[in-house]
């Protein structure tokens, strides 16, 4: 099922109708493959609803690819790091909507604004882990790449029990929100973490 919704899709990309198709039904027949593939996953194949949920929300619209993150994420699911990540990085989600940053977009972050030691060390951890990350995505490893994202979670969790993110000084506020964005724009590409069950912390 889910591979003949790939080729419709691919078929109404590269072969478009004669009668002309406005852009605005062009998405809606997407939106419906999609909405179809979801439905795929998670009854047929028995995936749940926010594994689903997580990776079609990383922008996944690739269907075969898409199987192949729901198995990573299904895998990595099981290890300690994994529920408090998925906490965190909800956390993270509603900070930023809150404060009213638009989800995605690239956010400055200054080194010389840090004024603790535990968003140093989650800059440098973040930093680190990009390229590795990146390379095991390239390489189709997501499992590999979802694990390197797992093991932030001690950084993270020193950011969240020592530094304040919604700081009096309006300079360093904006940093600490922009080191978040970055944070959730890096690594929510493969499957959004902030998707997964579990209730997160105000």
């Amino acid at each position: 099922m889910s591979l003949t919704l790939v080729a419709a899709a691919k078929a109404l990309h590269s072969n478009p109708p004669k009668r002309a198709v406005t852009a605005e039904q062009e998405k809606q027949i997407l939106d419906f493959l999609i909405d179809r593939a979801r439905f795929v996953f998670r009854e047929k194949e028995s995936f749940s609803y926010d594994e689903v949920n997580a990776v079609f929300r990383a922008g996944s619209d690739e269907l075969v690819d898409a199987r192949r993150r729901l198995d990573a994420l299904r895998a990595i699911r099981k290890s300690k790091n994994f529920e408090p990540l998925a906490v965190s990085f909800k956390r993270i989600r509603k900070i930023l909507e809150k404060a009213a940053i638009p989800a995605g977009e690239a956010q400055q972050v200054s080194l010389a604004l840090f004024e603790n030691d535990a968003e140093r060390s989650l800059h440098a951890s973040m930093q680190a882990a990009v390229p590795r990350v990146n390379e095991h995505k390239r390489a189709g490893r997501y499992k590999d790449a979802l694990e390197a994202i797992a093991a932030l979670r001690p950084e993270i969790d020193k950011f969240f029990e020592q530094v304040m993110v919604m700081a009096e000084r309006e300079e360093v506020r904006k940093n600490r929100l922009a080191l978040l964005s970055e944070l959730l724009r890096e690594f929510t590409t493969i499957a959004d973490f902030s998707e997964m069950g579990g209730e997160g912390r105000s």
